[in-house]
């Protein structure tokens, strides 16, 4: 009977342990914070690259952001927040590997923005950041892995290149293209408006996007970079598939839910129309 109730007791006290480590912790400078899950030592400095997935809702549970379901978390800058209690300010108490909720009052949050609150946010509430670090890089550390990662998909095109479009023509920019169809007249310059029907394409053959037809201007950044240079070879009529590596993309942030980081990138363009600027 003794060992049972020494059982008993030691699980009691285990117990209450548990919960004083996961409590919600308000500090007095007015973070305040819900610990889950402890990651290892390493702990936020002013400056780390984080690499977080999160969720943003409110105390009713209306959903705004949940990396989880978009499929890819987010890379931001570890800064001072701009009031008492914000969620970046609540980042400094956490450390890789941790799971936490941080709660924000809504007031300071969109009285900073000058907003209103949106529809499912009651007023006086917390707006519920439910947070998990992936990963703390210092600056240093940080760009030595952007470098490795463009290193590699360096490599990549060029192996996807030589197996799936073997006669593509490189240009400096790192840009390869292969023409279907010629086109006539001049070439589209800086400024042109273009008409150009598209289909954007992973390597795996998968389409993210097409459009047909779409108008805009060239090198005014209406388009990702790598666009307005395929698009300044072009002449009308002409029918091109270009092989766009990240930095003229999407680069190391992607885009949302749909294109990774450092996501080379294919386009079939047939360009209609250019009107000169």
């Amino acid at each position: 009977m003794k060992l049972k109730s020494s059982v008993l007791f030691a699980a009691l006290v285990g117990s209450i342990l548990a919960c004083n480590q996961f409590k919600v912790t308000e500090t007095e400078d007015g973070d305040k914070y819900q610990i889950h899950e402890k990651g290892g030592d390493k702990k936020i400095q002013e400056g780390d690259m984080l690499t977080l997935d999160m969720k943003i809702s409110s105390e009713l549970d209306t959903v705004f952001r949940d990396t989880w379901s978009e499929g890819q978390p987010v890379q931001v800058p570890a800064r001072k927040g701009q009031f008492k209690g914000s969620f970046e300010n609540a980042l400094f108490l956490l450390s890789e590997g941790d799971s936490a909720t941080v709660y924000v009052k809504v007031d300071s949050l969109f009285g900073k923005m000058g907003q209103p609150l949106p529809p499912g946010v009651p007023e006086h509430s917390d707006l519920k950041f439910l947070v998990k670090v992936k990963s703390v890089q210092s600056v240093e550390e940080f760009q030595k892995s952007l470098e490795e990662k463009r290193e590699g998909e360096a490599e990549v095109v060029a192996e996807f290149v030589k197996e799936k479009y073997p006669n593509a023509v490189k240009m400096e920019n790192g840009i390869y293209y292969l023409t279907e169809k010629e086109g006539a007249g001049a070439t589209v310059a800086t400024g042109d408006t273009v008409t150009v029907s598209y289909v954007g394409k992973f390597f795996d053959g998968n389409v993210f996007d097409q459009n047909n037809p779409f108008t805009f201007p060239v090198g005014l950044g209406y388009v990702i970079k790598g666009w307005d240079e395929a698009l300044k070879t072009m002449k009308k009529g002409q029918k091109s598939t270009f092989i766009i590596p990240s930095d003229l993309a999407y680069g190391e942030r992607g885009a949302g839910a749909t294109i990774p980081p450092f996501s080379p990138l294919v386009f079939d363009i047939e360009l209609f129309e250019i009107g000169r600027k």
